[in-house]
């Protein structure tokens, strides 16, 4: 057995030609949800599922009920089904990997286990526990890496998501959808689902997604930012009434605040060299989200880089502050925001 991919998942539902074994991972929790109930719904009979398909929770379960699921063959169906989430792999002694091994090499050819890690992050790359794990699933069965799709990748789906919802949305709508709600899957389709409720079989347009879509933190905080470079002060203070109303922390506020001013600064100084504002991305891990640098260029076109560093010393400053001090955690942001208008402006600030 081998890595398998998307295409190939496709294929084992449609044809109902399942591996014995399944690993599933990634850290796209939409993709690994559908597939694991894609596959519980093609190999099992709804009539027989009490029968047939046996879950197990990984922080409480017992192999020896594994063993005894996984030997168990199949009533009145063609498949039994065994499925156990969460299990933390790398936190097993000797002799429950061993064990582990015991059960999965020796699977009848009706059955079919899935180690479905929704939850768990593995990291084969930094964690060589995970690593060993996952060459031994793929001796025994078939590992998927299920991990979220490019920008273009997500720009196709909610495109022909439209389509099949019999709407329209432009490419260029999409990528302002993803900017706006960012790119977990979920939330997304879930966007999309209402906007195509909404439009009516017609055009999903901007204005639809300005009005309806709601902003990630990470969108909500950029717009904070952008507002106090464009000194749209009391727009600013409005995002920031909007975030501490919905329970946002002010810690994460701040952090998020960090994360925009650095994508400014390393936007703003790829451009003092000479190069594009994205070009930033290739050195630091923007993966699929360069296009904030280029908004961050645009947004902040006017202010000197010198005082986005003060502007980063203020938001330092104040995540110490945050982190260690027993003062009223909106009244230190409410401050750091007057703070951040005053250096934008130009000021000398305290920090």
């Amino acid at each position: 057995m081998a890595e398998i991919f998307e295409n190939d998942i496709k294929l084992h539902i449609k044809n109902r030609e399942f591996s014995n074994l399944y690993f599933i991972y990634g850290n796209e929790p939409y993709l690994k949800d559908f597939y694991v109930g894609q596959i519980i719904g093609k190999a099992v009979k709804k009539d027989f599922a009490m029968f047939n398909l046996h879950v197990f929770d990984g922080d409480n379960v017992s192999f020896d009920d594994v063993a005894s699921c996984a030997e168990s063959l199949p009533m009145m169906d063609e498949h039994a089904l065994i499925v156990v989430k969460d299990y933390k792999f790398d936190k097993a002694n000797d002799a429950e990997k061993k064990q582990i091994e015991e059960i999965i090499s020796d699977i009848p050819d009706s059955n079919i286990i899935i180690f479905w890690m929704q939850n768990v992050e593995v990291d084969v790359k930094k964690n060589d526990k995970w690593k060993k794990i996952v060459t031994m699933m793929n001796k025994y069965g078939s590992v998927l890496v299920l991990d979220k799709k490019t920008r273009s990748q997500l720009v196709k789906l909610l495109v022909s998501g439209a389509n099949k919802r019999g709407c329209t949305l432009s490419s260029q709508n999409a990528e302002y959808l993803i900017n706006l709600v960012g790119d977990d899957m979920n939330n997304l389709l879930n966007e999309l689902e209402k906007l195509c409720f909404y439009a009516d079989k017609s055009e999903i347009k901007k204005e639809h997604i300005e009005s309806l879509a709601v902003r990630s933190v990470s969108a909500r905080v950029f717009d904070l930012a952008t507002d106090i470079l464009q000194g749209r002060n009391e727009k600013a203070f409005e995002v920031l009434k909007t975030l501490i109303s919905q329970k946002e922390e002010p810690i994460n506020i701040n952090s998020q605040l960090i994360n925009a001013y650095v994508d400014i600064y390393r936007a703003k100084v790829f451009i003092a060299a000479g190069e594009r504002a994205d070009g930033a991305a290739k050195y630091y891990n923007y993966q699929n989200r360069a296009f904030r640098l280029t908004n961050a260029a645009r947004d902040a076109s006017k202010i000197d880089i010198s005082a986005i560093r003060v502007c980063l010393e203020i938001l330092a400053a104040a995540d110490l502050k945050l982190k260690s001090s027993s003062v009223n955690k909106t009244l230190i942001l409410e401050e750091t925001i007057v703070k951040l208008i005053l250096a934008a402006n130009g000021e000398r600030v305290t920090v």
